[in-house]
């Protein structure tokens, strides 16, 4: 009796362990993926101005969030229903997540130098396309793109202000600039070349330190998912030869 008791409690405590871990796995799946859409949009002419290498991480935020978020809330539901079919694939799908991954996180850290030689060329070449196109009274998606980035990373150029031919665009000078043309005091000192890639691994650490806690996660919902599906049959079993034997 008190071992049937004790394995009831257990199971109770490992639930109430599942469902808590599964609430804060869905809270941190929205943030991530929040934080995606975010990117996305904030850093959208980063796009324009080089290859799909760089953009395909923020879309993989966006997906790796979104599937999260799923698959939290049917882990949720899950556990309160105590439904074995839920549970196991809560179980299947967290797992092939958590392989997913691991494994974008190895292909990220091997194309690394790609991506940052992809960024690169891609400012080299827009910045060559902004001086031909500047004495066009025309606005093309490269001259936004090099315009917004300037702006939000307060940068000039791809290596400087000496990458424009004569006088740099109004992106180079603090937003609160209200002057029509910088002055060679106000303009940005550092090339976008150098300041992306540094404001960019300053933040890394933020999307490392959602991806480790819900990695944690993960594996705590496999291991518990696993212990609450045997107690659940085993109860089922239990029902079951009890019915039977009264018959």
């Amino acid at each position: 009796m008190s071992s049937g008791r004790c394995t009831w409690c257990c199971s109770q405590v490992v639930r109430t362990i599942l469902f808590v871990f599964n609430f804060i796995f869905w809270a941190l799946g929205g943030t991530l993926l929040v934080l995606g859409i975010y990117l996305k949009i904030e850093y959208d002419a980063l796009d324009d101005i080089s290859n799909d290498n760089f953009g395909n991480w923020m879309y993989g935020l966006i997906i790796v969030g979104a599937v999260i978020f799923v698959i939290s809330f049917m882990g949720c539901c899950g556990t309160l229903l105590q439904s074995n079919n839920l549970l196991m694939m809560y179980f299947m799908l967290l797992l092939v997540l958590v392989l997913a991954q691991v494994g974008c996180c190895v292909w990220v850290y091997m194309i690394r130098n790609q991506i940052y030689q992809d960024l690169e060329d891609g400012l080299d070449k827009a910045v060559e396309e902004y001086n031909e196109t500047k004495i066009s009274s025309n606005t093309t998606v490269v001259k936004q793109a090099v315009d917004s980035l300037q702006s939000i990373f307060e940068c000039c150029g791809s290596n400087g202000r000496s990458d424009y031919d004569d006088i740099p665009p109004k992106s180079c000078c603090p937003r609160t600039d209200g002057l029509p043309h910088c002055t060679s005091e106000k303009y940005f000192p550092t090339g976008c070349k150098t300041k992306i890639p540094e404001t960019m691994k300053k933040n890394l650490w933020i999307i490392g330190i959602i991806l480790g806690i819900l990695l944690f996660l993960e594996v705590a919902g496999i291991l518990t998912s696993c212990y609450l599906r045997v107690q659940i049959v085993k109860r089922d079993l239990d029902r079951w030869a009890a019915s039977y034997s009264k018959v």
